[in-house]
């Protein structure tokens, strides 16, 4: 199962997540580094395992931020010192233009359903950027996209992102019924389950579901995702 840290940047720091309770976001409080930093989070991140991917929610961009409307160049430079690091990032892409900015500076783009106005935004982006990888995106109150992509399993790419925000960080596990649902719509897609990973146990829960990944964020920074943890699950793709 593919392992990827999730690093959520809100004017030009590492915030912790909550629930999706965007407005409560505050600098993380990390075991790994006393920085907020995005360059000094990634290599703490690093130290405890050599992970090949990094998933970036600009939350900036994600709220239409209009005084810092994003962290492009902060992004690109970041890219820079870890050329190692494929980069996934979520910047609620609305248009082609925003898509193919963040793709000439290398990163995956995430399509966020809660970024579309409508079905045909998502073709468009799809269009342009194939290699795209989709965030279903679940809130509180349940999906936040266009109906037409939730209902329409074969617009999936194979990797999906299954966003469970109120999940995030509130330290009660991911969502396996939401895992298993989309498995059952569509058993050839790779799901990520994001939002809910405690701990070893929750991870290998996502494996024994089959979840192609899951990304993870707070459990690493308290040190309840370990390195030894890390490599154990290394040894099961295998």
């Amino acid at each position: 199962m593919h392992i990827i840290p999730v690093i959520d940047l809100m004017h030009g720091q590492v915030v912790q997540a909550i629930q999706g309770q965007r407005q409560h976001y505050r600098p993380i409080q990390s075991q790994l580094t006393e920085s907020h930093a995005l360059l000094d989070i990634v290599a703490a991140i690093l130290q405890v395992y050599p992970f090949d991917c990094v998933y970036i929610a600009d939350l900036n961009a994600i709220t239409r931020d209009t005084k810092y409307p994003h962290h492009r160049d902060l992004i690109a430079q970041t890219m820079q010192v870890f050329p190692q690091l494929q980069w996934w990032v979520d910047a609620a892409i609305q248009h082609v233009a925003e898509l193919q900015a963040w793709q000439q500076i290398g990163t995956i783009p995430i399509i966020a359903s809660e970024g579309l106005n409508d079905i045909e935004a998502y073709h468009m982006l799809k269009q342009y950027a194939p290699e795209a990888v989709l965030s279903l995106d679940f809130f509180a109150e349940g999906y936040r996209g266009p109906a037409e992509l939730l209902n329409n399993p074969g617009l999936w790419p194979a990797n999906t992102i299954l966003m469970s925000l109120p999940a995030v960080g509130a330290n009660q596990g991911p969502d396996l019924s939401l895992l298993q649902q989309m498995q059952q719509q569509a058993p050839l897609k790779h799901f990520y389950a994001a939002g809910g990973v405690r701990n070893l146990a929750d991870t290998l829960a996502l494996q024994q579901t089959n979840a192609a990944g899951v990304l993870v964020a707070s459990a690493l920074h308290q040190k309840r995702v370990t390195t030894r943890d890390l490599v154990h699950l290394a040894s099961l793709r295998h």
